[in-house]
């Protein structure tokens, strides 16, 4: 597994991110980790904010 880094511009709201490796979506939750120990990481932002996600597992 390597890890990935993105550096997005995300509105105010709830985000699900990958936290399996499995998403076809990365960094965004599909619903892949179905059947497995994994659950979405869920953040929320309260106003437009650019942030970095680093730490993804990637498969």
């Amino acid at each position: 597994m390597s890890e990935q880094t993105f550096a997005i511009a995300l509105d105010a709201g709830t985000y699900y991110l990958c936290s399996c490796g499995r998403s076809k979506n990365v960094p965004y939750c599909d619903g892949s980790h179905k059947g497995t120990s994994f659950g979405p990481f869920v953040l929320e932002l309260e106003s437009p904010q650019k942030v970095e996600i680093s730490d993804l597992p990637q498969l």
